[in-house]
């Protein structure tokens, strides 16, 4: 039977509660004021303490789902009173360069009378920003990142489209993301990029990986079709 209790335990200078999911996720949540930069270390934190004993690990901006065989109590051991080291401490990362060709843009001028813009506003305004990887979902790969323009913010569609192109770049609300899969998705999609961003027959298998920051450049159609990354 499941634990249905929540136990707290601090680590990285943050108060976490703790509870099972299933039999082998454990959710730790903490408060919502707690910036997702610590949550980033936090992820850190974890995959250096428990090492193989991890099986995944999902955060939120909020939360981190940690998917593992160790016990609850176990889990908490290991954690608690853990703090950020230089030795893992990540190096900075250089911002990536990603190519987008805005010609797939299925939802540019929804965007653009939302905005009340033009689409090469939009655009403008798209490639001027620069985008950090807060985390990943709803599907592997899946990147939510800040660092859209308030010029661009857009509801989602009312309606989820049955099928979203791999690669397609694309609006909610605040913030931008990119699909790395097909499925279904209701963002507004205002362009699509070749580059590979997940290749599940490898370990790291994130082109993007948590926390980094990336910007776009444009390319057209033919570049498109003939990228070989």
């Amino acid at each position: 039977m499941l634990e249905k209790e929540s136990i707290s335990l601090q680590f990285n200078s943050i108060s976490w509660e703790a509870c099972l999911l299933g039999e082998q996720v454990v959710l730790l949540s903490c408060d919502v004021g707690i910036p997702i930069e610590k949550i980033h270390q936090s992820v850190q934190i974890i995959e250096n303490t428990l090492e193989g004993d991890l099986h995944d690990i999902v955060p939120t901006y909020h939360s981190i789902a940690v998917f593992s065989n160790l016990a609850l109590s176990n889990l908490i051991s290991r954690l608690e009173g853990k703090n950020m080291t230089l030795s893992i401490n990540k190096k900075a990362q250089k911002t990536l360069e990603i190519p987008i060709c805005y010609e797939f843009g299925t939802d540019l001028d929804r965007v653009s009378n939302e905005n009340q813009l033009t689409k090469n506003d939009v655009i403008d305004f798209h490639l001027q920003g620069t985008y950090r990887a807060l985390f990943f979902g709803f599907t592997p790969g899946f990147i939510y990142a800040d660092g859209l323009s308030e010029k661009l913010y857009c509801p989602r569609l009312e309606t989820p489209r049955n099928r979203v192109a791999k690669g397609s770049v694309g609006i909610a609300g605040n913030q931008t993301g990119i699909y790395s899969l097909a499925s279904p998705g209701g963002w507004n999609i205002i362009g699509r990029t070749p580059v590979k961003l997940l290749d599940i027959e490898q370990q790291h298998s994130n082109f993007i990986n948590l926390g980094a920051t990336y910007r776009f450049f444009q390319i057209n159609k033919s570049a498109f079709d003939s990228w070989d990354d």
